[in-house]
This record gives structure tokens, sequence and C-alpha cells, in this order.
């Protein structure tokens, strides 16, 4: 009896050893990092889902978007536990100029997208492939590539899927490449639910290393605040308040600048020639001359209509059928055009230098750059005006520094703020009503 007791507690002694030693447990596996799988894009962001929906739940009440019952965070999380899709950690974007863009969501399963993706393949046309361990959807008719990991759903939209994939999906590197890590180092926005970040090469050429943007809420349209990172220290510094002229409400394109740039040094000077240059290489504008007399108000404006009257003479019969000449007037639509800058001496010089090089030409006692309507030129001594209305535009004291710009339809605002330590602080604004003509289909 004695001994049998024995020798199960020797028994026991060794089980709790080897278990101290060597727990039995499953081995733990470490996750794969979703970060290793993003790809090296031109634009990057990180959007924390649920926040984003919250923040942005006034914008959409007050804009009566339909169906805003389905963008609520509530809502939105729901779904996403129906599917194992992990939205309470960041979800991945990223986009490039030529045309592509994606996103990369976590997962916390992968067991509930099966019936997702069936669905999606029943209602689409959808074309199947399998490269390695992956099995794409390929969603034709809208340009669409869609696979999963176990910890990472990637949606791709665009023609470049399978070089995109081969970079950063099947042999991925041991680090994530140095765009992702300038949005996660973010040293501007770090607590903002939506960042965008960008050192593209469209930057650089210009003279910009990086640009930051953050969503900020507003019920009356979308704005990003943004931070642009300098390459060169340019000491010139934002006015607070300028020389500027009256802007139609109805124009479309509108700049409206005031910077200080006395003494600049002969090297600042030159510096700032070479950068602006390269924004008007391809008319060939004399910018040192502009640079050498310019005292840092600019202002332009495109867009809209103004009626003018004219006289004219038409020849008409009489009532014995005579021919006789009759004085009428007619009215027409003219472009409404606007250009001002502020000068520190005689812009003579400058004005012949656009003219020899078929920039300006002159026809009568008007001008036109290249293929604007005809101006008329106000000089003085120290302000230069190109116009097309009747009379010149209104000058006034702005307090503003905000360039309006409409591409492909839709009207875009930026907003600068500061200059300071090879930073450009400012707001981008993108109307509400765009936005809703994108997502339509809510």
């Amino acid at each position: 009896m004695y001994k049998k007791l024995l020798f199960i507690l020797l028994l026991a002694s060794l089980l709790g050893f080897l278990l101290y030693l060597k727990p039995f447990e499953r081995p733990k596996k470490e996750l794969e990092k979703v970060e290793k799988f993003l790809p090296d894009s031109e634009l990057v962001g990180r959007i924390y889902l649920l926040d984003f929906l919250t923040e942005s739940t006034d914008l959409m009440l007050f804009n009566e978007i339909s169906q805003r019952q389905f963008l609520t965070s509530e809502f939105v999380l729901s779904l996403a536990k129906k599917f194992g899709l992990d939205v309470q950690n960041p979800v991945y974007v990223f986009a490039n100029e030529r045309g592509d863009a994606g996103s990369v969501i976590p997962l916390y399963t992968s067991q509930k997208l099966k019936s997702a993706l069936d669905r999606i393949s029943l209602e689409n046309n959808v074309e199947d492939t399998i490269i390695g361990q992956d099995q794409i959807y390929h969603l034709t008719d809208y340009q669409l590539h869609i696979f999963h990991r176990d910890h990472f759903l990637f949606i791709y939209y665009g023609d470049y899927f399978f070089e995109t994939y081969q970079k950063s999906i099947s042999n991925p590197g041991d680090e994530i490449s140095d765009v992702w890590k300038g949005l996660f180092s973010n040293p501007i926005f770090p607590n903002e639910n939506f960042v965008l970040y960008s050192e593209s090469k469209a930057l650089k050429q210009f003279g910009l290393d990086h640009a930051y943007m953050a969503h900020d809420s507003d019920s009356s349209g979308f704005h990003l605040k943004s931070c642009i990172q300098i390459n060169d220290s340019i000491p010139f510094f934002v006015k607070d308040s300028g020389r500027a002229i009256k802007f139609s409400e109805r124009s479309k394109r509108t700049i409206d600048l005031h910077l200080n740039t006395n003494d600049l040094s002969e090297p600042v000077k030159a510096l700032l020639i070479e950068k602006l240059s390269l924004l008007t290489s391809k008319i060939n504008f004399p910018i040192a001359e502009f640079i050498d007399i310019w005292s840092g108000d600019f202002c332009f404006e495109e867009g809209g209509y103004y009626l003018i009257s004219e006289k004219y003479i038409e020849t008409e019969l009489d009532d014995n059928f005579e021919p006789t000449q009759v004085e009428k007037i007619r009215y027409k639509n003219v472009p409404r055009y606007s250009l001002m800058f502020t000068v520190q001496r005689s812009a003579n010089q400058l004005i012949n230098k656009l003219l020899t090089k078929g920039i300006l030409t002159q026809e009568g006692s008007q001008f036109r750059f290249l293929f604007s309507p005809q101006l008329k030129l106000g000089l003085s001594d120290d302000q230069v005006v190109f116009y097309s209305t009747l009379n010149p535009p209104r000058n006034y004291i702005s307090y503003r520094n905000r360039v309006q710009w409409t591409y492909k339809g839709t009207n875009f605002q930026f907003q600068v703020d500061s200059l300071a330590d090879e930073k450009v602080f400012g707001s981008i604004e993108v109307p509400m009503q765009k936005i809703l003509e994108s997502i339509a289909f809510l």
C-alpha cells in the first residue's frame, strides 16, 4: 500500500517538474503584422473608422445624407463583426497618381469572410485566380481585386494589381516602406482619426519633401488640415494682410497671396527663382525678372462672365429699298479675368520681356496672355493690373492667404495659415456637394 502511494507521489513530482520545464500548451505562433504587407504608394493613410464616423455624425445630419443610419459607428461595428473585420484597429488606405488605390483592413478572424465573398461572386462577374496560398477574386466590371490572409483583407482598385502583389504581398520585406514609416511617425497630427501622408515625386520636384493631411470635422464640407515640409529653408513669411482686388462670387479660380519678400538675400532669391521656375517651365516665364521687382502681393481671378454692350453699324434697306446704315447696340458675355501683383519699381521691362517671348501679345490697346481673353493693362509705380472687365477691379486690403481652384468640376480651397521652420501650415476644403455626388449610391 505504501509502495503504491510513494510511486504515485513520485510520478506526480516528475510530472510537475516536466510541466515546470516545458508546459504542455499549444505553441504560440506570432501573428504577422499587417504593416509588413502595405504597398509602397504615393499617398498613404490611416483611418480609425469608428471614431471617424462618430466625428462625422453632425456633417451627415446637416447635409441630410439618406441612409445615414448605415454610416453610424454602431452599425458599421456590428457589420464588421459579422464578417470578421477588425475595424477597432486602424484601416489603411493607399493611392497613386496613375489611378490605382486600395485598402488593407485587419481581421480578427478570416472564417466569417467566406459567406461575403461567395455572395459577391454570385452577384458579380468574378474571376478566381490562385496565386500561392491566396485566392484572388477579380470583379471585372469594377476593376477590383480582393483577397485575404488570416489577419488582413486586401482590396485593390486599378490596373496594376499583380505588380503591387508581387512587390508587397508575395515577398514582403522585414521592414515596412519609408512612406508608411513617415505616416506612422506622424509628429504633426498624432491623435487625428483620419491622416494622409505623401512624399511623392510630384512634391519633390517642387522642392517639397513630404506632406501630412488630417481630417477636421465640419458640417459644411470636408476639411483637411495640412502641413507641407519644404526641402530648403526659404526665409519669407505669410503676411497678415496685403493689397488685393475684389473677386466675382462666380469666379472658379482665384489666388489671393501676400508674402513678405523684402530684403531677400541673393542666395535665397536664387533658390526661390529655381523653385518657381519649375512651375512655369512649360511656357518659359521670366521668373527672375518677376522676382526682382515683385513686392509680395499676388492676385489672380478666372471664371464667370460680365455683360457688355457695344455699338455696331448694320446696313439695312429703308422703305424705298435704298441701303442705309443704322447704328445698333448688341450685348455679349465677356469672360472675367484679372491679374494683379504689386511691384517695388516700374514693371515696363518685365512687360517688354513677356512681349518678346510671346507669352503676352498686344492687339491694339489691349493684351492677351497666351489663350486668355483680351485684357486691358493698368500700370502704376507700385502695381500691375490686367483685367477683362470694363473698369479695373476694385482694390482693398485682404486679411487672408487663399487659393481657390476648380479641377475636373470640383472646387477646392487651400488656406495658407503660416510659414515657419521649413513648414507650410494650412487647410484644404472639399465641398460637401462633391462628396455627396461621389456617394450618391447611399
